[in-house]
């Protein structure tokens, strides 16, 4: 299979080619154009459709890199959006980790204000027992031999005893609340690790999508550049059919303002095939292939004399067909038209003529008569429109004739 570089080159090395034709066909000297016969004017009409072909070709493959194009840009459009959202949710995880990280300093804090708090207690319960072992009231019994009243020292027993209980109560809450801190601190630490991770495979996976932006952007600038080649060629391709049709018209009209007699195409002979000039002209006003003002791609020959020229069968063979091609009155198409067989490969079509002379099913030999020149149908003058088919296929019927 072909590069795109093999194929740019094709086409490079092909518009040159051309470009080197139709040039010539400019430079060739008005002496030479004035001496160009129908078989010249019909190798410029098949240039002029090589051309064509070749601009078709461009186009294809121009409209193949559009879609390539659309598709890339679609990809882009899609990887772009990828590339905010993971954008979107990096910043969203940085914000848990931020408000985490937040958590866990508050955390921190709390536990340093419990521990401050539990030390203090602890102080407080130390000066107690200090105090009541310096004035030897640790026991209870000390503390009653001690109080004037009996209340006083029940008094001061059951105040010793509270201390005691909300020392112990403190410190067995400062402890629990310093676990619970603790755990809700490593807590907040694994969940901190996980959102970094998180948010690492996040980068990573943007990482991705933002090489692949890169590398479909390369591809992308590729392919536009090929397209924009193609459609510069498309028009180049297209300036010099303009030429060879410029040229044809010009010859044609040479042709036609130089043509004082009837041109004796009948007197040419048979060619190889079998096939004669079915009628006299004085030029050819549209070859197989050209444009017309019915057909953009003329599937015959059209020959002009004046109304009423004779037509001859090309070759012998059997009429098939004689009809009128008319609806509601008016003729369209090829108008009064006969087709003959003339064996099991070769048929040739007659059309828009003034009238015919024969009838389907019979027997015709070469050069007799099946009919005259004239306008009906899909014609802007008098002409015949000349077909043959090689095989059921038109083909040119230049190629056919002597």
């Amino acid at each position: 299979m072909k590069t795109d570089k093999q194929i740019q080159n094709v086409f490079k090395i092909r518009s040159i080619i051309t470009l080197v034709i139709v040039a010539g066909l400019f430079l060739m000297p008005l002496s030479l154009a004035q001496g160009a016969t129908s078989k010249d004017i019909n190798n410029l009409v098949q240039q002029k459709n090589k051309i064509s072909s070749e601009i078709a070709a461009k186009q294809k493959q121009a409209a193949e890199k559009k879609k390539q194009a659309d598709a890339l840009n679609a990809a882009l459009k899609s990887i772009d959006s990828g590339i905010d959202t993971s954008q979107n949710k990096i910043n969203d995880l940085q914000g848990q980790i931020n408000q985490t990280q937040a958590e866990i300093e508050d955390t921190e804090k709390q536990i340093i204000a419990r521990q401050q708090d539990l030390d203090n207690e602890k102080s407080k319960r130390n000066e107690t027992i200090r105090l009541m072992y310096e004035q030897n009231q640790s026991n209870t019994l000390y503390i009653i031999i001690g109080s004037k009243t009996l209340s006083e020292a029940i008094d001061k027993v059951q105040y010793f005893e509270t201390l005691e209980n909300k020392i112990v109560k403190t410190m067995e809450e400062i402890s629990r609340l310093k676990k619970d801190l603790e755990l809700k601190k490593n807590s907040l630490n694994e969940k901190k690790s996980n959102l970094a991770n998180m948010k690492s495979e996040q980068e990573a996976y943007k990482n991705g999508l933002v090489q692949q932006q890169g590398e479909k952007k390369i591809v992308l600038a590729d392919v536009d550049a090929q397209k924009k080649q193609l459609e510069a060629q498309i028009q180049e391709s297209k300036k010099m059919s303009a030429q060879v049709e410029a040229q044809i018209a010009q010859i044609q009209a040479q042709l036609k303002n130089s043509s004082s007699r009837t041109v004796m195409a009948r007197d040419r002979g048979t060619s190889s095939v079998g096939f004669s000039w079915p009628m006299d002209y004085n030029y050819i006003s549209a070859y197989y292939g050209s444009s017309t003002p019915f057909q953009q791609f003329h599937t015959g020959l059209d020959l002009v004399n004046i109304l009423g020229t004779p037509i001859y069968a090309a070759a012998s063979g059997t009429v098939i067909t004689v009809a009128d091609m008319m609806t509601n009155g008016s003729y369209y198409g090829y108008g009064k038209y006969v087709v003959i067989g003339h064996n099991a490969r070769y048929t040739s079509l007659y059309g828009h003529l003034m009238n015919y002379t024969v009838f389907a099913g019979q027997e015709v030999k070469a050069g007799d008569v099946i009919g005259y020149e004239g306008s009906t149908g899909w014609s802007t003058g008098p002409h015949l429109h000349f077909e043959v088919w090689d095989y059921g296929v038109r083909q040119n019927p230049i190629s056919y004739l002597p």
